[in-house]
């Protein structure tokens, strides 16, 4: 099966077809997505399911939202995997982020390679990437085999905007100072060219499937900003990708490096899910989370890493590129979204020092302070399953 792909851009290219809820937003045409979609898609109830998929055939009917990996940080975890998530629209997934560990869960989930369309990168840390290449070299079918591609597969990821402000540190050596934080397209040719011998001895000389450099199609993600300001600019939420299932959109977060880092949303004709990637307090992201159905946030307890003896400096520095959990009920509540999934928690998977485990109701009670909503406490392979909009 074809299915049609955007070019990744600011706007969108127009599909052949078209989901009837989204065709009301195409046509205001630059209007913010995230804030037009809200008027469309009155929010509906999330059920989030606690017991997870399981490998076999699922009905995935509708759309759903399964946190395949739900630790934070680039640490050895034995309780979590690290971050990914995928959404799966009637059938077509879409995953955010390929942490370690993303290729089991994903069929641990009942999620094949068959069922996806493309992948979105929020930001190039380990804990959100470093299964990348597994991701994509596996995903090509064997001779007599079915569970490959079902086309190409477009990955829309960060470019390269430079260094912001203080790194280097005097004294630090930068790996590959001439382009030290490489955008999408040449992360993928660098994991091929590292690889190469994989790549060439199995995909190429042993024709063991389809060449990974026509599938695979890496996109970087335009913006117009530059990484020697403070923080990242005040935007309205752009469209970059689009098929006939779901329309893609994306914003600027507060991550401080790497910069850029992004939020996206996704629209359907069941509701919307948005995810936060990393990041600080962001006003974009309230935007782009405009009265989502769901709205999947990464959370941080400062107090209890301090309390449970990990350094004040540390702690700081983390303050400043995450959300901490006294915050994050009041963005949950000004965005408007009906449901609240948390992700990438920490300290709940940091292994060194010893993490408290800190129970459900310590993140619910303390959220729900500013936030009357659902709060789902997010572990590896829960599935939530978006509502439909009113009146359908």
């Amino acid at each position: 099966m074809k299915f049609p792909m955007s070019s990744c851009c600011a706007t969108s290219g127009s599909g052949s077809s078209r989901r009837s809820v989204l065709k009301g937003i195409g046509a205001l045409g630059g209007a913010s997505v995230a804030g037009l979609a809200g008027a469309v898609l009155a929010p509906a109830a999330a059920n989030a399911e606690s017991a997870r998929p399981g490998p076999g055939k699922q009905n995935w009917s509708g759309t759903s939202v399964v946190l395949l990996g739900t630790g934070g940080g680039p640490v050895p975890m034995t309780d979590r995997q690290m971050t990914s998530q995928v959404v799966v629209v009637d059938g077509a997934a879409y995953v955010v982020d390929c942490g370690s560990g993303v290729v089991r869960q994903m069929y641990a989930a009942g999620v094949t390679h068959a069922m996806l369309r493309a992948l979105f990168v929020t930001h190039f840390h380990a804990d959100h990437f470093s299964d990348y290449l597994p991701l994509i070299l596996f995903g090509r079918s064997l001779p007599g085999h079915d569970y490959g591609y079902p086309g190409q597969l477009h990955v829309y990821g960060p470019p390269s905007l430079g260094l912001p402000p203080g790194v280097p540190m005097p004294g630090v050596e930068l790996i590959q100072p001439d382009n030290p934080h490489p955008g999408m397209t040449d992360v993928h040719n660098g994991v091929l060219s590292g690889f190469a011998t994989t790549t060439n001895s199995q995909g190429i000389r042993a024709r063991l499937g389809p060449d990974i450099r026509d599938i695979v199609v890496p996109h970087d993600l335009r913006v117009n900003a530059s990484a020697d300001l403070p923080a990242p600019p005040r935007m309205r939420p752009f469209t970059m990708y689009e098929d006939d299932r779901v329309r893609v959109s994306a914003t600027l977060v507060n991550h401080y490096w790497p910069f850029p880092a992004f939020g996206f949303r996704f629209d359907t004709d069941h509701g919307s899910v948005t995810f936060s990637g990393d990041t600080t307090p962001s006003d974009n992201l309230v935007e782009l989370a405009r009265n989502t159905n769901v709205l999947v946030h990464e959370i941080m307890d400062g107090q209890s890493m301090l309390d449970h003896g990990m350094a004040e400096f540390m702690v700081t520095g983390l303050r400043g590129c995450h959300t901490d959990i006294t915050e994050i009920g009041g963005i949950a509540a000004r965005a408007g979204a009906r449901t609240l999934a948390l992700s990438h928690i920490v300290p709940l998977s940091i292994t060194s020092p010893t993490p408290p485990k800190l129970p459900v109701g310590h993140w619910r009670s303390t959220i729900r302070r500013d936030y009357d909503g659902t709060v789902v406490v997010g572990e590896d392979l829960q599935r939530v399953r978006v509502g439909r909009p009113s009146g359908r």
